[in-house]
Parts: C-alpha cells; structure tokens; sequence
C-alpha cells in the first residue's frame, strides 16, 4: 500500500510539473513598443491582405483615432484601433482634413489637439464631427436589429447620429447628420422608407410620409426632431452595454460659415442661438454674450494643467505629413511693454528658489513656471479677474491664485516661504563659476561645512577646497553675474574681430546667443571662429593650421589686454570642434570682467552651429523636435537622416546617420520646412 501511495504521488507531482511547464510555454509574449502612429500604420499595411472581417458596418468610415496616449499605444489603444479595422473601418494614421470623416477620441480637448496638431478646436473643418467611442460601438444595437429584420450582412447599417456622442460641446452640431436626414439626401430619404416599411418610421405612423418628410427643401421642426428623439431612444434601450445617456436635442437656429486660412485649410466657425424666432423681445438677451464667455473660459480652464508637448520625445517616422502647431513655425510678437511685469517679476523670483532644489517636483515646478511667464509676456492686457487668468493657456489654477495675490497685495507670500536659509546659501555659490547649477552638490557640501555667505567661502570656512576656476569666479564674482550691454559687448566683440583678422583676413567670425538676438543685455559674448578650407588649410591633423590659428589668436588677445584670465582651454587640440571660456574685458581702467566663450568649428559646419548658439532654448528645442518627428536628427553639428532610434527608449540611437545640412542655417530651415527667420525673430522666451 505504501509503494502505490509513494507511486501515485509521484505520478501527480509529475503531472503538476507539466502542467506548469504546459502553462508558461502557452504564454505570449509581450507585443513590441509601438506608437499609435505606428500601430496605425501596421494595421493600415494588412488591409490588402484577404483578412475575414466580422461585418463591415464601419464601411466608408475613415476614422482618425485619438486614445490619449502620451507615447507608446496602450492595450486599450490597440484593441481599439483593431476593432475598427475588422468591422470594415478604415484607420487613418494621420489626420488629414480631406481624407478624414469621423475623429473618435477618448482624450480630453488638449490631448486631442495635440494628435491633431492643431491649437483649437476652430480648426477642425465643420463637416468632420468630433465623437467618443460610444458611438464606434453604437451600431452594435443597430445591427442586431437589421440582421435580425432582414437576415442580411448589415453593411448599410445606420449608425447614432453623431451628436448624441459628441465628444466636445463646442462641437456638437459637427457633422450634422441629423439635419442631412431631412435635407433631401438620397441616403435620409432611402433610410426613412426602409424604417417605414418595417414599421418603425420616427412618427409611428402618424405623421408625415417619408417623401414628404425628406422633400426637395423640406425643414426640421419640433415635432420631427422630437420623433427622431424618441426613435433613437427606442434604439438605444436594446443596445447590447445598455441603455446610454441620450444628449438633448441640439438648437434649432444652426448657422455656419466656413473660411479658408493660408495653409488651405477650412476654418469652420458656429454661432447657435437659442433665441425664439419671433421679434418679441427676449428678456435674457443681455445675458448671452456674458454667459456664452463664461462657457467658453470653463473650457479653456479644463485642461489648463496639462504639460505642453514641447520636451517630449516622439518616434521619428519618415515620409509623413507634417503637423502643425510647432512653436518654430509660427512667430511670436516681441511685445516691448508688457502689462503684466509685475506679476512675472514675482514668479520670476520663485522660479528660481525652485531651481535651486533638487527635486523631481520641483523641476516640473519651474517647467510650468517658464511657461506661465511666457504667457503672461504675450497676453496684451491686464489682468483683472481670476477667471481671466485662468482662461490664458499656460495658467493653471493654483498659479492663477498666485497672480491675483500680486495683483492685490503686490507681493507673493509663498516667496518667503520657499526662501529657506539652505535655498539663500546655495543659490549665492551657486553664482560662483565653476559651481553653477549643473554642481549643486559643491554647493550643498558647503553649506554642510558651516558656509552660509560668500565670505565664509572665502576664508575657507570649514576646511572647504576650492579649485583654481572656482577661486577666479569668487574673485570676480559681481563681474560675471552682472548683466553686460549690448554697447560693451559690441566693443568687445569688435576688438576680439580686427586681432583674429589681423592674423587672417579670410576668417569667418560672428556673434552669437542672446546679442545676435537682439537683446539689450548679455550674459556673455559667445564668439563663432571658422574658415573656408578651398586653399587646403583644414582641420585634420595633430597640430593642425586651424589650431595654431586659436593659439596665437589667444597669445594676440592677451598681450592687447583684451583677455585677463583663462577659465578653460580644449582638452585636444586636434579635436575638429575647439572650444575656449575666458574672461576678458576693455582695456580701460575700471572696466569689469566678462565672460566670453570662443568656438571653433569646421567651416561645413557652420550653419547648424549658428543655429545652435543663437538659440533662444525654446526655439531649439522645437526645432529639434519637428526633425526628430520628421524622422531626422538637429544638433549643433548638423541636420542628420537615417538615424535609427532605440524602439524601448527612443532617446537612445542606435545608427547616428549622415549630416544631410550644416552649412547654412537657410538650408535646414528649408528641409524640415520652418519658415525663415532671422534671429531676432526667433525669440519665444
């Protein structure tokens, strides 16, 4: 008895055993990362493969769909997508007005704008209604009532009307598909005698005939649209998810008007007015403009919060439409008197308290910060009210709180709050060169030993080190956080010119950063060094012509008095790209030390190194992100194409590519088709 005991327990442990081997070899494996653009496009490459669809009720629909998805399509996104394509749909990758008949989203307005690469909801032609996915699943009901009357493949499936699942308000008389029922169309009119022969015309009846109802110019009344209503409602209570709100019925005075902007694009614009059609006079007529702005600053305010797009990294596809709505695209006017300086002096100041911490939060902070202040710098008026703030995209409710502090108290107690005495001391030798922002933990390590001024640094306070760089930056600490003219940095600028063509008159030399902006003020003088290389002086080589060329350029500018100290010389002379920083000054008594960096490059490499160094930081980092969603790759050495990204981290490359652009900065304009402009106009700070 023991031994079949001990046998047959074997036996189910090993049965266990295999069928947990069974188990994990039927897993499946974990689909790839992909974007809903290429998701989209995947299943767009099988539609001429001979799949079996489960009904074609979606037939004719080109459908952009929107999930929300900030990067890699989720589960959800996909099965969607799928379930749109194997019931005849067809998914468009890429919205395009002229190719796009339904938009499905289940993002809110800004999500959805950003997919559609539009900055509002005006720019969505009328004839394309903007719907939630009820209404994709709406014609479940529909179908089982066709195929259950006729015993037919219900291709001719009439769906919802869209506005009973119109995913924004703004929009939802878009489409109109209730109206064309009754406008005359040969699709209303052949809908309206199949539902009468089955004996479920909308008025049972009792009414109109379908001829009559769909005549040549025939109108919508209350009564039709009432019975339209209470059809639906009949269709929706044998929905198989279950009875679904029914939206009310949309006003009757619809008025439309479509203009066309530059780009070709229609603009649709709606007025609806509830008003009663006699000529009594309405009661609450002065109350509709207020009400109606009141409606539209709510919606603004939604989604005041949600983070912008311009930091994220999308997958470069090739070949694809461009978007619009890029910040390099469209320039900004440089307003030289703002009526709000107050309120951004203010949110200055904590921004940089909060630039000077360390965590996650508090970058996010000084993101959303740099954000409202560039919406504070173009909006034309002041600010009077909270809701007026919290309509300005760029401001979210708690910041909006904060703006109607200053307004009222003209200071911004939260100020003093985040201005902690570690704050106070680390952002003084935070100041210092060679600690800046990017060493914060110098500047921690500091303040641990016992340093809270700059005297404290000084006398070595604690037994801190401090290296040789360091030691120049406190020496001349005032001079270099001080702001620099433009006039100073002019005559600077022109002395650095005559010794450098003095020892090369074919010389490329230019100014760059905020001074070829045109701002009033620098921080520093950023210098551009190249030269053409047709008589075979090149950059290649140990110790190459080029080189010798900075050495004596620096040996030049030292002995004219012009730079006093040496902050950091190239590490390899022989590198193709050589970079100098140094402080130098007029040679005139009392003259302050500045701070003045000197970049050399090769002469094909001009063009994007200019880009680069003029900046401003927003202007380039939309730039680089338009190239990287066209599929191509900007940095300061040049536009590259066929680079091959990381599928898991799209951050990382994998293949560099070829530089396609560099000499010019026309040219790369032109190919990632951003219109020119010259530096000044490239201001979006």
């Amino acid at each position: 008895m023991k031994s079949v005991g001990r046998s047959t327990c074997k036996a189910s442990s090993t049965s266990v055993v295999k069928s947990k081997v069974i188990k994990q070899s039927k897993k499946k494996e974990k689909p790839p990362l992909m974007t809903p653009l290429e998701y989209a496009q995947k299943l767009q490459s099988k539609l001429d493969l001979p799949n079996v669809r489960k009904t074609n009720y979606l037939r004719g629909k080109r459908i952009f769909y929107v999930g929300g998805d900030m990067q890699y399509a989720s589960t959800k996104t996909r099965g969607r997508m799928d379930y749109i394509v194997k019931h005849g749909g067809t998914l468009l990758p890429l919205y395009n007005p002229e190719e796009v008949t339904h938009i499905v989203t289940d993002a809110n307005t800004r999500p959805t704008l950003r997919a559609l690469g539009l900055k509002s909801l005006t720019g969505i032609p009328d004839h394309i209604p903007t719907v939630k996915w009820s209404w994709v699943i709406s014609g479940l009901g529909r179908l089982a009532i066709e195929t259950a009357v006729e015993n037919e493949v219900a291709e001719e499936v009439q769906m919802d009307y869209e506005f009973l699942h119109a995913a924004f308000p703004d929009r939802i008389d878009a489409g109109r598909s209730w109206q064309r029922l009754t406008s005359g169309s040969e699709m209303g009119k052949q809908a309206l005698k199949k539902l009468q022969v089955k004996g479920k015309h909308p008025d049972n009846g009792k009414g109109k005939d379908a001829d009559q109802l769909v005549g040549a110019g025939a109108q919508i009344d209350n009564s039709d649209l009432s019975r339209i209503s209470d059809f639906t409602q009949d269709l929706k209570s044998s929905h198989p998810q279950g009875p679904l709100e029914i939206l009310p019925a949309p006003p009757l005075n619809i008025s439309t008007s479509a203009k066309c902007n530059g780009s070709g694009n229609a603009e649709a614009t709606t007025s609806t007015d509830r008003r009663p059609a006699d000529d009594k006079k309405d009661p609450l007529a002065e109350f509709y403009p207020q009400a109606k702005a009141e409606r539209d600053a709510a919606w603004r305010y939604e989604d005041s919060d949600i983070e912008d797009d311009c930091d994220e990294i999308f997958p470069p596809v090739e070949n694809v439409r461009v978007k619009k709505g890029f910040t390099c695209d469209k320039k900004e006017v440089q307003r030289t008197e703002c009526a709000n300086q107050d309120i951004i002096h203010k949110l200055q100041e904590l921004m940089e308290l909060h630039k000077s911490k360390a965590s996650d939060d508090d970058h996010w902070r000084v993101i959303g910060y740099a954000k409202c202040i560039r919406a504070l710098r173009n909006y034309p008026r002041r600010i009077k009210s909270l809701n007026e703030a919290r309509a300005i995209r760029g401001v979210g409710e708690k910041t909006a709180l904060k703006i109607m502090e200053i307004i009222k108290t003209g200071d911004l107690r939260r100020i003093e709050y985040e201005r902690t005495e570690d704050i106070e001391a680390t952002t003084i030798f935070q100041g210092i060169y060679g600690v800046g922002m990017s060493c914060r933990q110098i500047a921690l390590m500091w303040y641990a030993n016992g340093c809270r001024t700059l005297d404290d640094i000084k006398a070595r306070k604690g037994g801190i080190k401090v290296s040789s760089v360091q030691d120049i930056g406190i020496q001349f600490y005032d001079d270099i956080n001080a702001r620099m003219p433009r006039a100073e940095a002019q005559q600077i600028f022109t002395l650095v010119k005559q010794q450098a063509l003095a020892l090369d008159p074919r010389l490329f030399i230019e100014i760059m950063g905020s001074f070829r902006r045109g701002k009033a003020d620098c921080g520093d003088i950023d210098i551009l060094l190249t030269r053409p290389v047709d008589d075979g002086k090149t950059h290649s080589g140990k110790l190459n012509d080029f080189t010798r060329l900075l050495l004596n350029l620096l040996s030049s500018l030292h002995a004219a008095d012009i730079l006093t100290e040496d902050l950091s010389l190239p590490d390899d002379f022989s590198s193709l790209e050589l970079s100098y920083r140094g402080l130098c000054h007029l040679p005139e008594e009392g003259s302050r030390r500045r701070r003045i960096d000197i970049l050399c490059v090769p002469w094909e490499r001009r063009g994007a190194a200019l880009l680069y160094f003029t900046g401003d930081d927003i202007f380039n980092r939309a730039i680089r992100l338009k190239a990287n969603v066209l599929g191509y790759s900007l940095n300061q050495r040049g536009l590259y194409h066929g680079v091959v990204r990381d599928p898991r981290d799209r951050r990382i490359k994998v293949c560099e590519g070829t530089i396609i652009a560099s000499e010019t900065e026309e040219e790369i304009f032109k190919i990632l088709g951003v219109p020119w402009q010259e530096p000044h106009e490239r201001v979006r700070g």
